[in-house]
């Protein structure tokens, strides 16, 4: 939002980088990998890729096991894959085998929020390691998320019966599904409720890595190592004093149903990192020249922290930085090294602000979210797909459109002192 104060009016787009920032595929070579499946049943995995902007979502410009890459396409089209090579196995194809990988589940049959559907952390592949496969397990997704230290949950890795270490992951996942349905009832959305539930886990399994002795010590006895393994499925389901705790820890978050039919205006920031290449068009009405600038912007997406650099090709060489970040239930802008701040509601109704900053005692800037629409046209273009359509008002009159996972698409600004055509084109 800081156009509105800094630049007056947003500008059309003419470049586009889907995956930028970093050093250049090119410059790096094809690795393979193996990604095991080991104790969760093939047939809840929805999904499997790299995460590489970090945001929890196998999206369409990251590699996902679902994609078909034909023969020939090139690395700037497709930048890696992972292709499923049997039951379990998935085969890993990437430049960097560092980035995070995902494993999205759909459990409808035992979870009850969010379709059943919820994502599961790894740390993808470390540079110094000489590994070629990685377990994809619960036990290593507390490892990953230092819930649990590695030689603890090798004591599960290999219990001596099959049948015993067989029942064993399915009273991981069993506790897992049911964590999961506990945080949800007292409003945790499904990602708060997956990182709690494997934290809370992998503290349980470390107080209790006796229980892998016990089981062992029940040789084939299964009404043994049924009772040892109810005893520690006891102790990693969360309680309800452990769930208050933890959601007094989110901050006391109304329950998600609450903010069901609002618009969620996270969703219209960009999600992955990119380039952008303006061009700012402008015409005073006292003039018939119309005015061309230049305008370049460098978009970085960690985690949910978006950090926009903004250069303009003029005499000053102005840099602009600004730094939005996402929370649960808000929006953070901070600009140039936090010299102007703002928060705003992540979920608002049609009709509600959007956006408020008050420059000076005169100044001001405000937005409203006017509509969601499915298609518009201006200017001769016509876009289309999941767009909002912002009026703003004060400091500068405009309307402004953006469209999901993307951010600003087209700014026309109203204001009787200025005529702006702006748009925003991606390739």
């Amino acid at each position: 939002m800081k156009k509105f104060i800094l630049m007056l009016s947003f500008v059309l787009s003419i470049g586009f980088m889907g995956c930028g920032g970093g050093d250049s595929d090119e410059a790096k070579a094809l690795l393979q990998k193996i990604l095991q499946l080991v104790g969760i049943p093939q047939h809840i995995v929805a999904n499997v890729c790299q995460d590489k902007n970090r945001n929890g979502l196998c999206e369409t410009l990251e590699l996902q096991a679902k994609i078909t890459i034909k023969k020939g396409d090139d690395i700037d089209d497709i930048w890696a894959k992972i292709t499923q090579t049997e039951e379990g196995r998935y085969f890993l194809e990437t430049y960097d085998a560092t980035l995070p990988i995902l494993l999205e589940l759909q459990d409808a049959s035992k979870v009850n929020s969010n379709d059943g559907k919820f994502a599961l952390n790894f740390n993808g592949f470390q540079t110094n390691e000489n590994n070629e496969t990685k377990e994809i397990s619960l036990l290593e997704a507390m490892i990953d998320a230092n819930a649990l230290e590695k030689k603890v949950a090798d004591k599960f890795r290999t219990l001596e019966n099959q049948e015993a270490q067989d029942k064993y992951y399915n009273v991981l996942l069993e506790s897992l599904e049911t964590n999961i349905n506990i945080l949800s009832k007292n409003g945790l959305n499904s990602k708060k409720t997956v990182t709690a539930s494997i934290k809370e886990m992998g503290d349980e399994t470390r107080d209790n890595q006796i229980q892998a002795d016990r089981i062992n010590a029940c040789k084939n006895n299964q009404s043994c190592v049924d009772e040892e393994l109810k005893k520690l499925s006891d102790e990693l389901i969360i309680t309800e004093e452990e769930s208050n705790q933890i959601t007094q820890g989110e901050g006391n978050q109304a329950p998600l149903e609450n903010n069901h039919n609002k618009i969620d205006m996270a969703t219209y920031k960009p999600t992955s990192s990119m380039f952008k290449n303006y061009i700012e068009k402008y015409k005073f009405k006292d003039e018939e020249e119309e005015h061309t600038e230049i305008i370049e912007e460098e978009i970085t997406v960690e985690n949910n922290v978006i950090s926009i650099v903004t250069y303009t090709n003029d005499e000053d060489d102005d840099i602009d930085i600004e730094t939005i970040s996402i929370t649960e239930d808000s929006i953070k802008y901070e600009w140039n090294e936090n010299k102007y701040k703002a928060t705003f509601q992540r979920y608002i109704n049609i009709g509600d602000i959007s956006f408020k900053y008050k420059i000076t005692e005169d100044l001001y800037e405000e937005c409203i979210l006017v509509e969601k629409l499915s298609t518009f046209s201006h200017g001769g273009y016509t876009y289309s797909g999941d767009i909002i359509k912002e009026k703003c008002t004060g400091y500068n009159s405009s309307y402004i459109y953006s469209k999901k996972d993307l951010g600003l698409i087209v700014s026309v600004n109203n204001d009787d002192s200025f005529d702006y055509f702006n748009e925003y084109y991606v390739p």
